[in-house]
């Protein structure tokens, strides 16, 4: 009978730990929810991996500095968002805020955070003709990818952009190094030219909390087998 138990009570330890597991890859791979207002200096196209083909796809577009652009999409976790900006030699600017899934996490850009990874820009900075809608201009661009220069906070020249009284969130000018003009808190020009930036996309929080109850099965499973 006691031996009996034993069988019944690992069975039951078995059982949970496929629930567990089973849940975690439902969810895992669910789509995460995007909603991202930014403002470029000067045009911009922005790309995002279709959950529904699993390619990378156009998101939208747009060629007016003094504008904020918003954009909601859905996307595939753990893929990458990514903006080319083409600056016309003025003033190289990018900021942005990014809402994944209704707020699970937001990330600001040039702000720090020990829960997500801020935006970064490939060392390849091309000439301006190289700005295009074409995802395949973005899978091959080549090069590899760094922190970008870090200046004001976007607001900072509402005074002159109205607009930009509208982040209200931190969010700080971003862009290729050295920079793009001291007005707005960089050291030097990069020049006219087509930068690639990339964001990494966030899970949504039930994945996490699907992997950790799998990972806490197991290790139920393990202490049960000592």
């Amino acid at each position: 009978m006691e031996k009996l138990m034993r069988m019944l009570k690992g069975l039951t330890a078995c059982a949970a730990l496929v629930s567990a597991l089973a849940l975690t890859t439902l969810t895992t791979y669910a789509n995460t929810s995007v909603s991202i207002k930014l403002a470029v200096d000067n045009g911009f196209t922005l790309f995002a991996t279709d959950p529904n083909t699993n390619q990378l796809v156009l998101i939208g577009n747009g060629y007016n500095f003094n504008q904020i652009f918003t954009f909601n999409f859905t996307t595939v976790p753990y893929s990458y968002i990514y903006l080319m900006a083409r600056d016309d030699g003025v003033a190289a600017l990018f900021t942005a805020k990014t809402v994944f899934d209704n707020g699970a996490e937001t990330v600001i850009t040039g702000v720090s955070s020990s829960t997500w990874v801020d935006w970064e820009v490939n060392t390849i900075y091309k000439v301006p003709d190289a700005f295009s809608v074409l995802p395949s201009a973005v899978l091959n661009w080549g090069g590899d990818w760094h922190a970008p220069a870090v200046g004001n906070l976007a607001n900072s020249i509402a005074g002159q952009f109205p607009v930009y009284g509208n982040f209200t969130d931190g969010e700080r000018f971003i862009w290729a190094p050295p920079g793009g003009g001291t007005q707005i808190g960089f050291e030097g020009y990069t020049g006219a030219g087509t930068a690639l930036f990339r964001l990494r996309v966030l899970p949504e929080s039930a994945s996490m909390l699907a992997l950790g109850a799998g990972l806490a099965g197991l290790a139920v499973l393990r202490r049960r087998k000592k």
